[in-house]
């Protein structure tokens, strides 16, 4: 990577923050970067009994079989073989260019919100923010969703449903919120649901008043110990971020990444920090601060000038790629589901069956 370039004065301003913009802006840096290790087994896989010369070839001459892979970790990483989200009754893409992610991503999404809607009638549709980009890799402001296993997607609210509506007491829409979260951890290879602690605390108070078990539900958040699969991060007061594991693209990617290398459909994937601007700072300070060059945060951060915002939150690509995937089959976590089905309290709908 170049060094830093000297800084150039009249060619870089901080922009103020506009006054419009939202104070609750995601904040990906506070989403942990990458999944910490968990004990877990590995699972069947289609690539069992298949050489890496096999693997090699069909990389070199017809990837498109390989399906889908999940290259690298969600804030090191890229997508290959990757599916573009649909409109459809479930949800509603808000940015189509960065609504890619892998079958399995888009299938536990499917997953989760049909138990919803199955559940409750009438449930609406959902807007769906990003997930990645259609080869993965850095999309600004986000430090993660780079290989197709994040995604951000709306609360359900009475009302009017609208995507970046600050969720709270008085229009959040408990009953089918708490169902969504139950079905992603039951119905899916969940790893992460980042949520606002403000929201959490609602979705914890209805889960234990409709009969779910407490210390299944306290698990959930980090209770007895446990590993907290719900969490809180910065910014997600308007949105769920969603982390899946991908027990196949993930794994699919791993026995292909020296093909992909050599073939020069994946570079060595790069590790990034989220900068948030303040006062009076320049691109060339906070490319001189990290000892990279402006062109490497332009960029990561597709920033066709040297303008940038004082409050705003930029990609900072650092110095050394990540290394290559792990040469040990990978292993993931058996799912987190209830010890029985729980007994309704109240008169509203249950929200799952098992």
């Amino acid at each position: 990577m170049s060094a830093a370039v000297p800084e150039q004065a009249e060619a870089e301003h901080t922009e103020a923050e506009d006054p419009s913009d939202d104070a609750d802006e995601p904040d990906d840096g506070s989403e942990e970067g990458d999944s910490e290790p968990v004990t877990g087994v590995s699972r069947p896989h289609p690539l069992d009994g298949v050489s890496e010369q096999e693997i090699a070839s069909a990389v070199a001459t017809h990837i498109a079989t390989l399906g889908a892979m999940s290259v690298g970790t969600p804030s090191a990483g890229m997508l290959v073989n990757g599916r573009n989200a649909q409109k459809s009754e479930l949800y509603a893409p808000v940015a189509p260019g960065t609504a890619w992610g892998t079958d399995e991503t888009l299938g536990y999404l499917d997953a989760a919100l049909t138990k919803v809607h199955a559940a409750i009638p009438g449930t609406p549709p959902l807007p769906l923010g990003d997930i990645s980009a259609e080869r993965g890799g850095p999309i600004s402001p986000h430090v993660s969703h780079q290989a197709g296993r994040d995604l951000d997607i709306g609360y359900f609210y009475r009302g009017e449903q609208r995507w970046y509506r600050r969720g709270n007491a008085q229009n959040l829409d408990l009953p089918r919120n708490w169902a969504f979260v139950r079905a992603l951890v039951t119905e899916t290879d969940v790893d992460l649901i980042f949520i606002d602690h403000s929201i959490q605390a609602l979705l914890k108070d209805y889960a234990l008043e409709s009969g779910e078990d407490r210390a299944w539900v306290e698990g959930l958040f980090g209770g007895s110990g446990q590993r907290a699969i719900i969490r809180h991060a910065r910014g997600h007061a308007t949105h769920i971020h969603v982390r899946f594991w991908n027990p196949i693209a993930q794994e699919t990617a791993r026995r292909s990444y020296s093909a992909l290398v050599a073939r020069g459909i994946v570079p060595p994937v790069q590790s990034y920090l989220s900068h948030r601007v303040k006062k009076n700072e320049t691109l060339g300070k906070i490319a001189k601060k990290y000892g990279v060059s402006v062109e490497s945060i332009k960029r990561a951060n597709r920033l066709k000038k040297s303008l940038i915002r004082e409050g705003h939150a930029y990609l900072i690509p650092v110095a050394h790629p990540r290394p290559a995937p792990p040469s040990q089959r990978l292993a993931f976590p058996a799912r987190r589901l209830p010890p029985d089905a729980p007994r309704r309290a109240s008169a509203e709908p249950a929200t799952s069956s098992r």
